[in-house]
C-alpha cells in the first residue's frame, strides 16, 4: 500500500482526495500543525505528495530537499490548482513538480494521475534496487577478473621460475657430476697405478664437488624455508665479531682459491641477542659472492658496526661489478647479472640474502660500478647487547 501525503489548505479538497484515494492508500492528511511540525512531517516516508500552490509557495525548499535526498529514485509531486492559477503561475516556481491537476477536480482523472505517479516511483525503485545489484554485480566480476588475472600472473611467474629452476640445476650440477664421475672411474680403472698422492687429490675434487651440489640444495631448501615461513628462530647470544670472522675462515676453507678477507670490528658492544640462522644465511652468501666475481689478488674488505641498537655488516669487493641496468632484477630468484654468464652461479645467493634481511626487518643497500667493484650493506636491528658472564 501507497503512503500519500496531502498538504492542502482547503478543507473541502482535502476531504475529498481523502475519500477518494484512501480505498488503496495510506493517506496522510495533517489539519492544525504548526509550520516546523509540517516541515518535520515533510521528512517523514511518502510515496506521493499532493499538495496545492499556497503549500508550495510555503515549503518548497523543504520539498525541494525531500526530493532530492531521494535522487535517483523519483518521489512525485501533484499539485492541485485552479484554472485562474494556472494561466499566470511562473513555471519556473514547477522545476520540483512531476504533474499538475486542475479544480474542479474530475474523480477519475486524479484516479489516473495518482496511479501514473505511483507507478513511475515504484519502476525507479526496481530499476534503482536493479542498478545496485548490477553494479555488485559488475564489482564481483572486476574482483574475478582480477583474481584471474594475478593467478595467470602467478601461474608465469612460476613456470619462468620452474624454466630457470631446471635450467640452473642441469648446468649446475652437470659439471660436479661430470668431475665426480671421471674421477671415481680414473680411481676405479687405474687406482691400482696411481701414488697416493694423486688418489688424494682425486678424492679432494670428489669431496670439493659434493659440497658444490650440498650447497646447492641447501640454497634451494633455504629460499623454501624462507618462503614458507618455516626457517628455524635461532635467537641467541652471540659474539658477533668472533662469529664473523668463524664464517670467513669457512669461506675461506671451503674456497678453491686463497683469498684474503680483511675483517674490522667497531663498536661499544659485541654480545648480542641475534637470530644466528638468518644471519649465517646473509653473510654466507655476501662473502661466497664477493669471493666468487673478484680476483684472486684483490682483498675483500668486511666490516662489521654494532652502534644504536643495529648491527651494520659492509662487505666489499673490487671484482667484476653489477651493471646498472641489473640491479634490481638480482634480488630475484634465479637471477644473475649480464656480465656473470662465464662464472659458475646459481642466481640465488642476493635472493636469499634480501628475504632473510626482510625476515629480519633489517634493510640492505648495494652500490656497484662495473669493474670497480660491489659494497653491500646489511643494517639489522639488536634490541639489547647480552650479558656477558665472565
Amino acid at each position: 500500500m501507497s503512503r500519500i501525503l496531502l498538504l492542502l489548505d482547503d478543507r473541502q479538497n482535502r476531504h475529498l482526495l481523502v475519500n477518494t484515494l484512501a480505498q488503496t492508500n495510506e493517506i496522510v492528511a495533517p489539519e492544525g500543525l504548526s509550520s516546523k511540525e509540517l516541515e518535520k512531517l515533510i521528512q517523514q516516508p511518502f510515496d506521493l505528495c499532493i499538495l496545492c500552490s499556497v503549500m508550495l509557495k510555503r515549503y518548497r525548499q523543504a520539498l525541494h530537499a525531500r526530493k532530492e535526498a531521494e535522487y535517483p529514485i523519483v518521489l512525485p509531486y501533484l499539485l492541485v490548482i485552479t484554472q485562474k492559477q494556472l494561466r499566470i503561475i511562473n513555471y519556473n516556481s514547477l522545476h520540483s513538480i512531476d504533474e499538475l491537476i486542475t479544480i474542479p477536480i474530475v474523480k477519475r482523472e486524479l484516479l489516473l494521475r495518482v496511479e501514473v505517479l505511483l507507478r513511475s516511483r515504484l519502476l525507479s525503485q526496481q530499476m534503482h534496487t536493479a542498478n545496485k545489484k548490477l553494479l555488485m554485480e559488475i564489482e564481483q566480476i572486476r574482483c574475478l577478473e582480477t583474481d584471474i588475472r594475478s593467478s595467470l600472473e602467478r601461474e608465469r611467474t612460476l613456470n619462468e621460475l620452474k624454466s630457470r629452476f631446471v635450467s640452473m640445476v642441469s648446468h649446475e650440477f652437470r659439471s660436479p657430476l661430470q668431475v665426480i664421475l671421471s674421477s671415481s672411474q680414473i680411481i676405479e680403472q687405474h687406482g691400482d697405478r696411481l701414488s697416493l698422492e694423486k688418489k688424494q687429490q682425486f678424492f679432494q675434487h670428489i669431496k670439493a664437488n659434493v659440497k658444490k651440489m650440498n650447497q646447492l640444495l641447501n640454497n634451494v631448501l633455504t629460499i623454501g624455508e624462507v618462503d614458507l615461513k618455516m626457517l628455524k628462530a635461532d635467537i641467541k647470544p652471540i659474539n658477533l665479531s668472533d662469529f664473523s670472522r668463524d664464517l670467513i675462515e669457512e669461506i675461506c676453507l671451503t674456497s678453491e682459491q686463497h683469498r684474503k678477507i680483511a675483517f674490522k670490528f667497531y663498536g661499544g658492544y659485541n654480545d648480542v641477542y641475534v637470530n644466528e640462522n638468518l644471519i649465517r644465511h646473509i653473510l654466507i652468501n655476501l662473502l661466497s659472492n664477493a669471493v666468487k666475481y673478484s680476483s684472486p689478488e684483490n682483498d675483500i674488505n668486511f666490516t662489521l658496526r654494532c652502534q644504536d641498537g643495529e648491527a651494520i655488516f659492509t662487505i666489499q669487493d673490487k671484482g667484476i661489478g653489477i651493471p646498472r641496468e641489473d640491479k634490481e632484477k638480482l634480488f630475484g630468484l634465479f637471477q644473475r647479472a649480464s656480465n656473470a654468464k662465464d662464472i659458475p652461479g646459481t642466481g640465488l645467493g642476493l635472493a636469499i640474502v634480501k628475504k632473510c634481511v626482510d625476515l629480519y626487518a633489517g634493510s640492505l643497500e648495494l652500490e656497484s660500478e662495473v669493474g670497480a667493484g660491489t659494497t653491500v650493506t646489511v643494517k639489522l636491528p639488536i634490541p639489547q647487547p647480552a650479558p656477558v658472564y665472565r
